[in-house]
């Protein structure tokens, strides 16, 4: 992720990281949503975050696009501006109308444009629900409206007239066998302050305070162990007959402290007192400092959407309109076949279906590596 240099005075680059995130949580549900409406495995992943002002910002790559415009009227307030490219827009046209691909040109004609807004409003639908379960406040959007983007300039100049800062995060878009491309979520400088601030709000408190250690710390060191009693022995006779005889590799000194003419005392002799080691101790690393520590939180806080597929298949308008209670769909996978885990829509592992206390579990048998781990998520 970046940015350009001057983001500094309105984001840090931990916030900058956090904004990124979020998004890439929000669209990661999104690829769920729109790969069971195409029928198709999608990807949104790999944002890239830059903060710069609405002349700065170019997407002349992408044209001719497509805009969609969509509004948040609860929870948060702004507007989610996503740029995609016309060539893209069509594809997924095509494939949801069930069209043959063609070199025609793309006309955002009334059926086209129905088509793109039920995408895009399935798309900001589950991107809304996933801000809400990470907010944890109801966010609300209003229905998306599309239009053709003819130049970068006349679109900036109507939807930034006074050359405001933007934020825009460019995504990395997969759907299989279709298309691999990009498209641009462009947000306000507010929106992603109050994302942020949202965020942090959220974030859980620390436990106890440093001070507040060091004040309950007397207290627990003024109460003194008690020692614990070891057996004690039974007395012994000074005479020599009535001991009893010593066995193979018995020792017979049972006065440690006989044969030095040392007399042991009674508390030594109820307690077995041992000098205490200490192990050395690595190098403290150093503290982190607070604006680091409320960073950390701020991305340690950030929940990731889990969910278990347990199978897949296909089928035709007609036979879903013929589903019923107790009818029963047959899946792509054998009984006790492994299940694949997606984190974010991404998957991560595989494993196998268990109950656990009444509820379905999955026990994790395969995982990718670390490395390819940290790339997805």
């Amino acid at each position: 992720m970046s940015g350009l240099a001057d983001h500094n005075e309105l984001f840090t680059e931990m916030e900058i990281d956090a904004i990124g995130e979020i998004l890439n949580i929000s669209m990661g549900a999104s690829a769920t949503s729109i790969s069971m409406m195409l029928d198709k495995r999608v990807v949104i992943t790999t944002p890239s975050v830059e903060v710069q002002k609405a002349s700065d910002f170019h997407f002349e790559s992408f044209e001719p696009a497509v805009g969609v415009e969509i509004n948040y009227t609860g929870g948060l307030l702004g507007t989610n501006m996503m740029i995609l490219k016309e060539s893209d827009v069509k594809a997924i046209v095509d494939l949801l109308l069930q069209r043959e691909p063609s070199d025609e040109k793309f006309v955002l004609d009334e059926i086209s444009n129905s088509a793109i807004c039920e995408v895009m409003n399935q798309m900001m639908g589950s991107s809304a629900t996933a801000l809400s379960q990470l907010l944890d406040r109801p966010v609300n959007i209003s229905p998306p409206s599309s239009f053709q983007i003819e130049n970068s300039s006349s679109f900036k100049k109507q939807y930034y007239p006074d050359d405001s800062t933007v934020v825009s995060v460019c995504f990395h878009l997969s759907i299989e066998e279709v298309l691999e491309s990009e498209f641009i979520s462009v947000l306000s400088a507010a929106l992603a302050k109050e994302l942020i601030g949202s965020l942090h709000n959220n974030a859980p408190a620390e436990t106890a305070q440093p001070q507040d250690q060091e004040q309950a710390a007397p207290q627990v060191q003024t109460q003194p162990e008690a020692p614990v009693p070891q057996p004690q022995p039974q007395p012994r006779q000074e005479t020599a007959h009535q001991q009893p005889p010593a066995q193979p590799g018995m020792n017979v000194n049972r006065d440690p402290g006989h044969s030095s003419g040392h007399k042991i005392s009674p508390a030594e002799a109820r307690y077995h007192v041992q000098g205490v080691e200490f192990s050395e101790f690595q190098p403290a690393e150093p503290a982190l400092s607070e604006e680091q520590s409320n960073n950390l939180n701020l991305i340690m806080s950030v929940p990731l959407q889990i969910s278990v597929e347990l199978g897949r298949t296909k089928k035709q308008i007609k036979d879903i309109l013929t589903f019923s209670p107790g009818t029963i769909i047959e899946l792509d996978k054998q009984a006790g076949a492994m299940v694949d885990i997606f984190v974010n829509g991404q998957q991560v592992s595989r494993g196998e279906v268990v109950v656990v206390e009444d509820c379905y579990g999955v026990r994790v048998s395969e995982i990718i590596s670390n490395n390819d781990l940290m790339k997805i998520l």
